[in-house]
Order: structure tokens, then C-alpha cells, then sequence
């Protein structure tokens, strides 16, 4: 993964419309520390995946020298973080259409 981004998706978008997500955030740490009753991570589950946030981000500035977006955390499953992921990609996208041109 990566290989994938240091060498295909960092040099060929623009930094400011590059997203990385974790997904599966429920999990992370083989599913402890996940409240299943509020949808949530616990304490614990939050500090690991912080961790894993910021280790992919000095990987990234190791590998390329580009400071990324904060990666997201999500859980599909649960629907936690799902509204912060849509708004950054909304976020990123541009603001204007690009060309179609016919051939």
C-alpha cells in the first residue's frame, strides 16, 4: 500500500486532493476497545489509532517529502467517522469541471 502511494498516487495528484482513509476502525486491535453500544472507539482504540494516523503520515513525508492531509478512521460497518470521511472528499474535489474532448 505503500509502494502504491509513494510512488503512483503522491506523484501524480495534486497533495491537496489526496485522501488516505483506515478503514475497518472497529477492527483495529483485533475489535477491543470498540463500544458497540454508542458505535464508537473506546480511549484505548482512539490512542492506537491516532498513533497509526501519524505513523502513515511521517512514512509518507519519509518516502516523498509531501506533508499529507491527516489520514481518517472510519468504520463502514458502524457508520462512525463516515460524515467527516464524505466531507473531506467533497472537500477535494475541484471546484471546477474539467474538459471532456472528443476525439
Amino acid at each position: 500500500v505503500y509502494q502504491l502511494l509513494n510512488e503512483v498516487v503522491i506523484p501524480n495528484f495534486p497533495k491537496n486532493r489526496v485522501i488516505v482513509v483506515i478503514n475497518q476502525a472497529d477492527m483495529a486491535m483485533k475489535g477491543q476497545y470498540w463500544d458497540r453500544i454508542n458505535n464508537k472507539p473506546q480511549d484505548e482504540l482512539i490512542n492506537f489509532l491516532e498513533k497509526k494516523v501519524v505513523s502513515i503520515q511521517n512514512r509518507v513525508k519519509e518516502a516523498t517529502n509531501i506533508d499529507i492531509v491527516k489520514p481518517i478512521y472510519y468504520s463502514a460497518e458502524y457508520g462512525y467517522n463516515i460524515d467527516i470521511l464524505l466531507e473531506k472528499i467533497i472537500d477535494c474535489l475541484p471546484s471546477a469541471k474539467r474538459e471532456f474532448k472528443h476525439e
